[in-house]
């Protein structure tokens, strides 16, 4: 029986626990013993929930969301006692945070084999020189305890290789899996049908509607958002921007407050609506003109925007990994932190739609469609990383 823990810094309702629950329910059917080694910032009804369907958790409070130096050191040494006495086969390693830790600890426990996944660079140009390369450099430290890394996205793994962080023949590229059921449903539907759900949401047929679908975290750049609102709003009174998503832990909610206060103090709360964690935002997909992509360059592939595509919604924002990567996406990309040139591209935009220019497609491609849902096939995600297991065992 192959023994293996996955390690990820928080667990809540996010995608990346989707993946990895996915991936440990697929080994649990495979005959595998699973541990999810869980941080401090964990849901306890979603603990109790995986402790049910047989999972072992195992929750490391020393192990939080955001630097703080004086955790790390006890998250390093307490993963290393519980890597020492459980013996697994395999530890694999999810997020940055975790990453890091999770990767020195298991070579400091001489676990077998070690494999990571990457699901966003933690270093970008758009950071701080010193914190971009104490990052990097830790992420090269860490790289060379990792005997495979799994990249979503292309663009993430040349990132990786050319930081020195990966050996190409160490890495592969496997994309999420999503379901995409929900919003292949809204690419059919008729204008008819959208100004329904958009009035449905309390939205007017001439509102000019911007979406961001993300959670309430400081490199979503919800900032830049809001700005360019307050830019923009004078131009165009019937601008609206809703954000769909939510702040997690403590620091997040802060973060959520200071943007509340920032849209009261710019006047713009009738204009920007917070509509919090939602289960289902494709409803808000058929009511968006277009989608603001406002992220740093740290994502692997954005999740959202591959959503927009597929719901016919065109992408304007700023530049990250992954975008080129989704079949059928329309993007129009600027340099990240660049809020005058986004400005600019919006204001042309928002001006076509204002005179009927733009218009939502509603025929995607059947054949893009395709595309896409193999591309971000959940199940194609859990047997492609299946077979990294099996390579790295030998077997």
């Amino acid at each position: 029986m192959v023994k293996i823990a996955h390690v990820v810094t928080t667990l809540y309702e996010t995608n990346a626990t989707g993946w990895v629950t996915a991936l440990a329910e697929d080994q649990i059917n495979r005959g595998c013993q699973v541990d999810l080694v869980v941080g401090r910032n964990a849901s306890p009804r979603l603990i109790a929930e995986k402790r049910s369907q047989g999972f072992g958790v195992i929750q490391i409070p020393t192990l939080r969301k955001y630097v703080r130096p004086v955790h790390e050191i006890h998250a390093l040494m307490n993963l290393y006692r519980l890597f020492r006495a459980e013996r697994y086969d395999v530890v694999h390693t999810h997020l940055a945070k975790a990453g890091v830790i999770g990767r020195l600890a298991a070579h400091m426990a001489g676990i077998p084999r070690v494999i990571h996944s990457v699901y966003g660079a933690t270093f970008a140009p758009t950071q701080a020189w010193a914190r971009r390369v104490l990052f990097r450099d830790l992420e090269r430290l860490a790289g060379r305890a990792t005997d495979a890394f799994i990249f979503v996205g292309k663009e993430l793994q040349e990132a990786y290789c050319r930081a020195g962080i990966c050996p190409p023949e160490r890495g592969q590229v496997i994309y999420y899996g999503k379901d995409l059921f929900p919003f292949l449903a809204l690419a059919g539907l008729s204008r008819k049908e959208r100004l329904g759900r958009r009035q449905a949401l309390g939205l007017r047929e001439k509102d000019l509607v911007l979406g961001n679908v993300s959670r309430l975290v400081p490199w979503k750049g919800h900032d830049y958002a809001i700005d360019v609102v307050g830019a923009l709003k004078e131009s165009f009174p019937n601008l609206k921007l809703i954000i769909v998503g939510d702040a997690k832990t403590p620091s997040e909610i802060g973060f959520k407050k200071r943007l509340r206060k920032k849209v009261q103090r710019l006047g713009l709360e009738e204009d920007i609506i917070f509509t919090g964690w939602v289960k289902d935002p494709a409803r808000y997909f058929a009511a968006f003109d277009l989608y603001l992509l406002t992220s740093m360059p740290l994502e692997g592939v954005p999740g959202a925007v591959i959503e927009a595509a597929l719901a016919g919604v065109p992408v304007v924002g700023f530049d990250c990994f992954g975008v080129r990567e989704i079949p059928g996406v329309q993007a129009t990309l600027v340099p990240p932190k660049d809020i005058q040139a986004l400005i600019n591209v919006l204001r042309e935009k928002l001006r076509h739609l204002a005179n009927g220019q733009i218009h939502i497609s509603d025929n995607q491609n059947p054949a893009v469609q395709t595309r896409m849902c193999q591309q971000f096939d959940m199940g194609r995600m859990v047997r492609e990383t299946w077979n990294v297991y099996q390579h790295s065992l030998g077997h």
